[in-house]
């Protein structure tokens, strides 16, 4: 397909405005053509007409279908999100423009393209060693004379009934048939005829989005030659092999958790993937993975519970990661895999401490509801808090019991069962219980050595002293039961200080300003945090990471303190958040995963690349520039 004319890339032409929309530098427009629009050329000889492959036969060989509804809105919304970003006077008109001059499609034709009508394309495979082949589709404005346009794109070789073959002048030979004021074309005979007829039904594909891509994971594999299970079994073998010749071999625990996830893809009927562009949302990204009957896949659909961000966490108003989960089972079987790892209670040539963790993970496994909430951050060091919901009261005290008999080489056990393999080295410098104010406590220091850590990171981020993690079993800021409901960890600077506050109950549900950003009355929750509270919609799995966050870790890279990096750090006082998650669907027929980049961070990279230029610029530039 790479011979494919030019308008193939009308479908990248969403993609292209919104680069060139961010790009400062001005391109220069592709030469018109002498000619323009030219009368079409005399036909040649006539050749057996071409017949598109039935629909109901091509979609046994389907392997993906594309539709983007309109290019005018996407770009519309696209340049609307730029203009957050830049203060250069972007219009849609001028980034059209720009962006056919990038595709290579002369201003002439590019004008009678009618970019409210959808573009299309499908994909399909037949296997036995054959290529993939694809299809694609487009629209003229009405009165446009379709036969005189196909005669402006090149010299017309041959006519195969209403199929024009015509070597373009840009992208080579094509296959070009008018249906109505659309064209479906492909860049041979063969993938004309077997994808024509899916790549004209997937104009008709009802679409809010802006792009989408759906793709049959069945139809693909087949192409391949090979089943889904197949493939995800090599995908596993490759990804183990790739890691243990870098020297970051999976542990248990990471290759369980990746075998389960790549275990989904057999349970796979479909696999959506869309793009959104909303002047007022932002960026989205999603996939829709759409399950098939009594699968696994459909079982994890089903599940629509949320986990808001736990109360007893809004004692910061500072949040550089966020992490909530409804899925307490998954929580619940990494537990009992750390769990298996350790002596059976049967045991009796296990040393007590190895015995009393395994105690500790009965405890945490049949007590706690698997669900969680977790708010950190990374500058100036690891920091973070974590609240896990406790099933009832007598589960509590229990929890409360076992963690309060962990001394160092409980914690030791308890540790490296979830470590074993992974290439992480713990050792446990503290393990004591405390009193935080009048909450009975634990107290645990932790260092860790991460395999092929060259530069230090670990100890960069968590501190060269180790990481301090308290914890207690205790109830919401309202007060509640002596025992508590919840399981909460802190850790990082300043862990202790924001425990006692949570028992306290200093900490508690604030109003969230809608402008997270702006100071707020008192009883407000602003910043990060506020923001993140009011993006998080009803997922079941949540994320929420301000990019501030990697500059952390790009500090910790670093060989020595950066003064440039050091400035940026400084002036970027408003979170550039990426958020997302998982949204689960009642029936079960659905599982939406999304990646949304909001107003506020397009604005935030926009500020950012200002404050990189200014820490970058040569000494007295502003001034020259005044």
């Amino acid at each position: 397909m790479s011979r494919t004319f030019s308008f193939v890339g009308v479908t990248a032409f969403l993609c292209a405005s919104l680069s060139i929309a961010s790009c400062a530098k001005p391109q220069q427009p592709a030469p018109k053509t002498a000619a323009g629009v030219v009368a079409a050329p005399a036909a040649p000889p006539a050749a057996p007409p071409l017949v598109l492959m039935p629909i109901e036969v091509a979609r046994a060989a389907l392997v993906a279908t594309l539709v983007a509804p309109t290019l005018d809105r996407a770009v519309e919304s696209g340049v609307a999100l730029a203009r957050k970003a830049t203060p250069l006077p972007l219009d849609a008109a001028s980034v059209r423009e720009m962006a056919f001059s990038q595709l290579g499609v002369p201003s002439e034709l590019a004008a009678q393209l009618d970019l409210r009508a959808p573009v299309s394309g499908a994909v399909v495979g037949f296997g036995h060693d054959e290529p993939v082949k694809a299809a694609f589709s487009f629209s003229v404005k009405a009165g446009v004379d379709v036969g005189r346009f196909l005669g402006s794109l090149g010299t017309l070789v041959e006519r195969r009934g209403a199929v024009s073959v015509i070597d373009t002048r840009s992208s080579g030979r094509g296959w070009f048939l008018p249906a109505g004021n659309a064209v479906v074309f492909a860049d041979s005979e063969a993938a004309l005829v077997q994808a024509g007829n899916l790549a004209l039904e997937a104009r008709r594909t009802a679409t809010h989005d802006d792009v989408s891509i759906v793709i049959y994971p069945d139809g693909l594999a087949r192409a391949m030659g090979t089943d889904v299970k197949t493939a995800s079994e090599r995908l596993l073998s490759e990804i183990d092999a790739r890691s243990a010749a870098t020297g970051t071999k999976l542990g248990p625990e990471g290759r369980q958790q990746l075998r389960d996830l790549v275990a989904y893809a057999a349970d796979l009927a479909t696999v959506e993937i869309a793009l959104d562009l909303n002047a007022d949302k932002g960026v989205t990204l999603l996939a829709r993975l759409r399950a098939k009957a009594g699968s696994n896949l459909e079982t994890v659909s089903r599940i629509v519970a949320t986990a808001p961000i736990d109360p007893l966490l809004f004692g910061k108003d500072d949040a550089g990661i966020v992490v909530t989960s409804a899925y307490g089972e998954r929580t619940l079987a990494q537990l009992r895999r750390s769990r298996a790892r350790l002596p059976a209670k049967t045991d009796a040539k296990a040393s007590k401490a190895a015995l009393a963790a395994g105690n500790l993970l009965d405890v945490m496994t049949e007590g706690l509801t698997g669900s969680l909430s977790m708010v950190g951050r990374l500058q100036p060091e690891l920091s973070l808090e974590m609240a896990y919901p406790i099933k009832d009261v007598a589960a509590g005290a229990k929890l409360q019991a076992a963690l309060q008999a962990a001394d160092r080489g409980v914690v030791t056990a308890l540790l490296g069962a979830q470590a074993t393999g992974a290439g992480v080295e713990t050792k446990v410098l503290r393990a004591q219980r405390e009193n935080v104010g009048k909450l009975r406590a634990f107290h645990w220091t932790v260092t860790f050595t991460v395999a092929g850590d060259t530069l230090g990171v670990a100890k960069k981020l968590l501190g060269k002293a180790g990481l301090d993690i308290f914890g207690a079993v205790i109830g919401p800021p309202s007060g509640g039961d002596a025992t508590g409901d919840r399981l909460v960890f802190t850790a990082g600077p300043g862990a202790r200080t924001r425990l006692a506050a949570m028992a306290a109950g200093k900490v508690g549900p604030k109003d969230v300003k809608k402008d997270a950003t702006s100071a707020g009355a008192k009883g407000q929750m602003t910043g990060a945090l506020a923001e993140a509270t009011a993006l998080s919609g009803g997922r079941s799995l949540y994320y929420y990471v301000d990019l501030r966050e990697a500059l952390a870790v790009a500090k910790a890279l670093g060989p020595q303190a950066d003064p440039r990096l050091q400035m940026v750090m400084g002036m970027l006082k408003a979170p550039i958040p990426v958020l997302g998650g998982v949204t689960g669907d009642p029936s079960g027929r659905q599982l939406t995963l999304d990646l949304t980049v909001p107003p506020s961070c397009i604005a935030g990279i926009g500020g950012l690349f200002g404050a990189m230029m200014g820490a970058g610029a040569p000494p007295g530039a502003s001034s020259m520039a005044n």
